[in-house]
């Protein structure tokens, strides 16, 4: 979905969301990555053509854009530059609706960073990958952030961003980690709290420094972790979600969810699913921003079921 610097964005009809791809490689190596090996170092792409793509694609019907990239907090380091100026531009110079961020290291995040959500157009929902909770694994994947600094960042954000979301990505079986190492894991993601987590389990890649490493995770103890995980994962996502009941938000309406119309289903700005009850069948709600108020858990625990407030136009 991402595109490549320079190239038009390919939309099949009736998407509401498009990916802009902003930058390309990252200058750091984490042990387990291939990415850098191929991409090598940071190359970002002129403000000006980021900003006349978004402007193209607004035109078009796009409702949200979403940044994405190799490393996104790199963004501007070859160009004197940096994301923060670039979120700036993008506010000022275009009027898309709705501007995300894809997945974000949890460093090399610009000074005034926190600021930038003070914007409504800037959605409040991150995915800083974490990738292991025991600083010992952080070592060995050679992580630039340890723990106690991204329990920071998360804080940090949630006092400045209102209804901040999180997501992140954990990888379990990582070469040597230990029980008390995977228990730490287990205990910061409890103690943090995400909305959702995407859950790898480790497998080396050829010419990783990573795959060289000793001690090998057993494969059934990887699936028991990832199970583990999962299970913490589904409670955690299902507590946030009921926070919300009763709480009104204006959902981006992505398509329908039943042959009929009679539901549909979008995101709130902080990026939880929300089923809509549309029982009238009413037309022209994809691709709409509508004022939802969000009144249970969906059965499947997965998202929300809102019902359409009256003010809509």
């Amino acid at each position: 979905l991402a595109t490549l610097p320079g190239e038009n964005t390919l939309l099949a009809s009736g998407r509401q969301r498009a990916f802009i791809k902003i930058q390309d490689g990252c200058r750091y190596q984490c042990t387990f990555c291939v990415v850098t090996l191929a991409r090598g170092s940071e190359k970002s792409r002129p403000a000006e053509d980021i900003i006349s793509e978004i402007n193209m694609l607004h035109q078009q019907g796009i409702q949200e854009a979403v940044l994405s990239g190799v490393h996104l907090g790199g963004y501007g380091s070859d160009c004197g530059s940096d994301l923060g100026r670039l979120i700036d531009q993008i506010l000022t110079e275009t009027a898309i609706p709705r501007l995300r961020l894809g997945a974000l290291e949890p460093w090399d995040l610009p000074e005034h960073f926190w600021s930038l959500f003070g914007n409504p157009r800037l959605m409040p929902h991150l995915h800083l990958p974490l990738q292991s909770g025991s600083d010992q694994v952080l070592r060995r994947m050679a992580r630039r952030c340890k723990s106690a600094e991204f329990e920071r960042l998360v804080n940090r954000a949630r006092s400045a961003v209102p209804d901040f979301n999180l997501s992140t990505d954990i990888i379990v079986g990582f070469p040597g980690e230990t029980d008390a190492e995977w228990q730490q894991t287990l205990d910061l993601v409890a103690k943090i709290g995400f909305g959702h987590l995407h859950i790898f389990a480790y497998s080396p890649r050829p010419g990783t420094r990573a795959a060289t490493l000793p001690d090998p995770v057993p494969r059934p103890v990887i699936r028991a972790r990832s199970q583990q995980l999962h299970e913490i994962g589904q409670r955690m996502k299902r507590e946030l979600l009921k926070s919300y009941i009763g709480r009104r938000f204006a959902v981006l309406i992505e398509g329908e969810q039943s042959s009929d119309g009679s539901l549909v289903a979008g995101y709130t700005p902080n990026f939880l699913r929300v089923f809509v009850d549309n029982p009238a069948g009413a037309t022209g709600l994809g691709n709409s921003i509508r004022e939802i108020r969000c009144r249970e858990l969906s059965s499947a625990g997965d998202g929300l079921i809102g019902e359409l407030l009256a003010d809509n136009h």
